[in-house]
């Protein structure tokens, strides 16, 4: 059963991890594991992590997805720089192009 009286400090929790940054994120994820870990019972077997076999394999689905990979152009080809930044907030990071000229 679930304790009631931590939802409050959950939802809190929840809407501050909205602000952080995907890097941030898997920080408090290794950290929140590592507290699962410790409070496991000793007969307990630790939680096997997902290989990098086993991420690639579950990214199967989205080969079709060109949003989702990163691909090589040849020189002369135009490049969507506007839905690369894009993609990249959508993931996380900051993006800042400075002015140049051409």
């Amino acid at each position: 059963m679930q304790d009631t009286a931590a939802n409050p400090l959950v939802d809190q929790i929840t809407e501050q991890l909205y602000t952080l940054s995907v890097d941030e994120l898997r920080v408090i994820q290794d950290f929140v594991a590592y507290l699962a870990w410790k409070r496991r019972s000793p007969d307990q077997p630790p939680a096997a992590k997902k290989s990098a076999e086993a991420r690639a394999i579950e990214r199967i689905p989205d080969l079709d997805d060109p949003s989702k990979w990163i691909t090589v152009i040849e020189a002369g080809e135009e490049v969507d720089v506007d839905g690369a930044c894009q993609r990249l907030r959508e993931r996380g990071f900051e993006i800042e192009i400075p002015d140049q000229e051409p």
